[in-house]
């Protein structure tokens, strides 16, 4: 939080801007605190005091309270735990997002991917038999 005198404040005319937001769930793309991006692969259980003691950001972690926990396949490798709040939704996942994270992906996140993006399987393989 930013403290600013009030001496300083200004008055600000709002415009509304039409936009579509996108909830958080299984399959959008999102970002974390740290940048980085990937498909959401699924809610996870909070995970032990001890485990967010641990983390870079635990203070702000804390600070969250109890709040839902999410799995996310970046499209870098690997698998992000990160606590609702401190995820960004920047899209529905489209094809070439699937192709990115099968690419950095392990074979059983691979395979869990196929499972979420039955459609993109579905069109590799058709691409694949012309």
């Amino acid at each position: 939080m930013i403290f600013v005198p009030s001496f300083l404040t200004l008055e600000v005319e709002c415009t509304s801007i039409a936009m579509t937001t996108t909830e958080l769930k299984i399959g959008v793309v999102v970002r974390d605190s740290r940048g980085q991006i990937g498909i959401v692969r699924e809610p996870e259980p909070a995970p032990s005091k001890h485990w967010i003691d641990e983390q870079r950001d635990a203070a702000v972690i804390k600070a969250l309270g109890p709040t839902q926990w999410w799995g996310v396949l970046p499209f870098d490798g690997g698998y992000v735990l990160s606590p609702e709040p401190l995820l960004e939704v920047l899209r529905e996942a489209t094809h070439e997002d699937f192709l990115a994270a099968v690419d950095a992906a392990n074979v059983p996140a691979r395979a869990h991917l196929a499972k979420m993006f039955p459609q993109y399987v579905d069109r590799i393989l058709a691409e694949r038999r012309k």
